[in-house]
């Protein structure tokens, strides 16, 4: 009876609970439209996250190295910035007339269920100080696609703070 008892135990603790695959919540309208999402490794929060201290550091090559060479990056003014040695350009042109401090806030790493593109929305205030000593004040939010350990596209939102009274 120990035996059929020892036996049925051992029965019961080998069997395993399904394991429910990942349903995702979410939507991405391009494609077949059916693109759910989850959350991913803080590992592209670290990468984001050096990314930014990059740029308060005014480190471009830095900045360059943490992106793909065919990098694209679309700017909330419009422009569209096309690979890395365009983007190191504009990058003095910024660090020359604007002297930015990036100080994030908030952060999501994030994958796609069905083709696995992995990337990391954030949030970060922005101050900028002109030649004049005067500075401006902005949010910003990025979109940033991550392949292979690198920003490879990268939408750029900014806003302007509301005034509370």
């Amino acid at each position: 009876m120990k035996k059929i008892i020892l036996l049925f135990a051992i029965l019961i603790a080998s069997c395993t609970a399904p394991v429910e695959e990942p349903k995702g919540s979410g939507y991405w309208g391009a494609g077949d439209g059916n693109e759910k999402f989850v959350n991913a490794s803080d590992d592209l929060t670290e990468i984001y996250s050096q990314w930014v201290q990059a740029h308060n550091d005014q480190d471009i090559e830095k900045i360059i190295s943490l992106e793909t060479d065919s990098v694209t990056i679309n700017l909330s003014n419009g422009d569209l910035i096309k690979g890395a040695e365009a983007h190191s350009e504009r990058l003095s042109n910024y660090f020359e007339t604007q002297n930015p401090n990036w100080e994030m806030f908030w952060a999501l790493p994030y994958k796609g269920l069905n083709y696995g593109e992995e990337w990391i929305i954030a949030g970060q205030n922005v101050t900028t100080t002109n030649d004049d000593g005067e500075k401006t004040f902005k949010q910003r939010m990025i979109d940033a696609q991550i392949i292979e350990g690198k920003l490879n596209y990268i939408i750029v939102y900014d806003k302007m703070p509301q005034k509370l009274d």
